[in-house]
């Protein structure tokens, strides 16, 4: 159950010390991957450990929209081969999970794809602008992809109130089918040497960044949201990206959290490494913070927290899947959050609690991620501060 306001000041220092999950409703499995070991053992316990229901909840997976659909296996199994193999380490991983889990190693590499493809998904039309990108020719069986959205609230935010100032960063991972994903989350501590490198919320059977928390005194979080592209033939050029064998966009992100130290580093890197597909990365450190909303090639939009940024106060960012500063109608059709049409996006929904507040508190934005037309398909949250060493993850009880 949530903590009360009045009983989460009491706790909240408590909560800072020792992270625990106050606020959870679910609390987030936790592993070990070990970057010393040979990459296809790296998730031997992960798999192995029955008790987690990883491995049964992936077979149901398979069963359920892939087993029978051999229109939609053969289109993804494709796009796969076509990128050719990846590289020793990611292949890696793939063979051990594969072989872990008895499952094909096609589907197993077709599943890193999940985010990429995902883009395709645009599940509303632009009634007032240019025809909304369709799906190239060939390629119609991706409709059926069970992974769909939009999905997926950020937001990164200074603690106004002046007994802290520090910077926050709030998470909803939404991401359906939901009764299939909630029962595949999971917190990963990535250690090499021995000593911790960074966490990491993962989802089973994906080996790729999705949330993550490098520590230090200048260490960063990254979280990363859809973006759907923004021109009649974006989705053929996200899968020429793909099918070029081009690093998918969530491995070079894990590979920023294992290369990086700082966040100034972290950021230029996620600026300038060529993406596969779009996508904004809403990134947060010590007194900083920006969302970068990435294309394949170039820089789209950059917020930057504490400068005058589009409909927003110096004081927070926030995105979800839409470019709102590029007036993206589409934001105003997307009904994930019980939204839509004459009711509040999830973005403004968020954004309207956020300007009513007197402080914006870490209380406030678990309020807010939590709040009406906010949260939606939501599998995972975070409230993460970088400065304060603050990891706390958990998962809202749907049912």
């Amino acid at each position: 159950m949530r903590c009360s306001s009045g009983l989460l000041l009491l706790l909240l220092p408590c909560w800072l010390a020792c992270c625990a999950p106050c606020w959870a409703r679910r609390s987030v499995r936790t592993y070990t991957i070990d970057l010393d070991l040979p990459p296809a053992r790296r998730y031997d316990a992960l798999v192995g450990d029955a008790a987690n229901g990883f491995n049964a909840t992936v077979w149901k997976f398979w069963d359920g929209y892939f087993a029978r659909d051999a229109a939609l296996r053969d289109v993804l199994y494709g796009i796969a081969e076509k990128r050719g193999p990846e590289n020793a380490e990611m292949a890696g991983e793939i063979d051990g999970l594969a072989a872990a889990s008895g499952l094909p190693r096609a589907f197993v590499k077709g599943v890193q794809l999940l985010y990429e493809l995902q883009t395709i998904m645009v599940p509303i039309v632009n009634f007032t602008g240019a025809p909304v990108d369709g799906i190239p020719e060939g390629y119609e069986a991706l409709a059926r992809i069970p992974w769909r959205g939009p999905g997926c609230t950020g937001i990164v935010a200074r603690n106004t109130d002046p007994a802290d100032g520090s910077v926050w960063h709030a998470r909803n991972l939404d991401f359906a089918p939901v009764p299939i994903m909630t029962n595949l989350v999971y917190n990963a501590v990535f250690k090499k040497g021995g000593k911790e490198l960074f966490k990491m919320q993962m989802i089973a059977g994906y080996t790729q960044a999705i949330t993550g928390f490098r520590p230090g005194a200048d260490g960063f979080a990254i979280e990363r949201n859809t973006r759907y592209t923004d021109h009649w033939g974006g989705n053929a050029e996200m899968l020429r990206n793909v099918e070029s064998g081009r690093e998918l966009n969530g491995w070079q992100l894990r590979k920023v959290f294992e290369e990086e130290a700082t966040y100034d580093a972290a950021v230029a890197r996620v600026k300038s490494m060529p993406y596969a597909s779009t996508e904004y990365a809403i990134m947060s450190g010590v007194n900083k913070g920006t969302i970068i909303s990435r294309n394949p090639d170039d820089v789209a939009y950059v917020q930057t927290l504490g400068q005058p940024n589009f409909e927003e106060k110096k004081d927070y960012l926030i995105i979800t899947n839409f470019d709102f500063f590029f007036h993206d109608i589409r934001e105003h059709f997307d009904p994930t959050g019980g939204g839509g049409f004459a009711k509040p996006s999830r973005r403004v929904a968020a954004q309207t609690i956020l300007n009513a507040s007197t402080h914006i508190t870490p209380q406030v934005l678990f309020d807010t991620i939590n709040a009406e037309y906010v949260i939606a398909d939501t599998v995972f949250q975070a409230i993460i501060n970088v400065e304060k060493g603050v990891w706390n993850i958990s998962q809202p009880d749907l049912m």
